[in-house]
């Protein structure tokens, strides 16, 4: 076989493993307009160019929706909430004038629960967008 033949097929070979293993996003360019990533293994934070305030309101309105508030600290920018079972906590950041972190943690007891915590994110930056 040639070289050229042999690449190919590796080529062919690595777009079919990532096409059937659901990473094909990750070829294409990412997941869209949601531009988070995992911290640690309970953590999901972004940066969005939205203010404190207006981000704690989608997060107050996204995890009232999605289970129950049990905690809430706007000075310090941190919500705690009950969601599927899971203790979330939702820390906001304020970076500079126009930049905020978002930071979501799950957890149920000591299990981490990243994708509670990456279904959140989502929902509070879709809320934003609204």
């Amino acid at each position: 076989m040639k070289f050229s033949s042999k690449l190919l097929h590796l080529a062919l070979a690595a777009a079919l493993c990532t096409t059937f293993s659901g990473c094909w996003f990750l070829v294409i360019g990412g997941a869209g307009a949601v531009a988070g990533y995992a911290v640690s293994r309970d953590t999901f934070e972004g940066v969005s160019s939205r203010g404190q305030e207006e981000i704690m309101s989608a997060a107050h309105k996204v995890l009232a929706i999605m289970g129950t508030i049990t905690g809430e600290h706007p000075r310090e920018g941190q919500i705690n909430a009950i969601v599927y079972g899971n203790h979330v906590t939702v820390s906001v950041i304020q970076v500079n004038l126009t930049t905020s972190k978002i930071r979501v943690k799950a957890r149920n007891g000591i299990f981490p629960r990243i994708g509670v915590a990456q279904d959140v994110y989502t929902k509070i930056i879709n809320q934003l967008e609204k």
